[in-house]
């Protein structure tokens, strides 16, 4: 399998002709994230069959720092902040405060 590339380029009408309609690309050429137009003269970023504004395409990565506090770890993972609500801990049980009752029949008794 190889690896597909991303193409950078700016689009111009003989870049249209050669690359979308001697290929049957539906036009107008429509950008994946903003659903907007690409038009002639745009910068524009290719990934297999998807076509992107180039600053649609650079907008779509998240800069992470690497030292983050608890609150933002939650919200990178879940999508939201912790309230006291949505948070449960678990608590360790020392063994010594497990009590276990036995009954334990004779079976002389039955």
């Amino acid at each position: 399998m190889s690896k597909q590339t991303l193409r950078r380029y700016i689009l111009t009408e003989s870049v249209l002709r050669q690359r979308y309609l001697t290929r049957g690309w539906n036009l107008p050429l429509i950008c994946y994230v903003c659903n907007k137009e690409i038009k002639i003269g745009d910068r524009i970023v290719r990934k297999r069959r998807k076509v992107y504004h180039e600053m649609c395409y650079e907008n779509t990565f998240l800069d992470i720092p690497d030292e983050l506090d608890y609150e933002e770890e939650f919200y990178i993972e879940y999508g939201y902040y912790p309230t006291s609500s949505s948070i449960t801990t678990s608590s360790t049980i020392s063994p010594s405060t497990i009590t276990i009752n036995l009954n334990i029949q004779n079976s002389s008794n039955l």
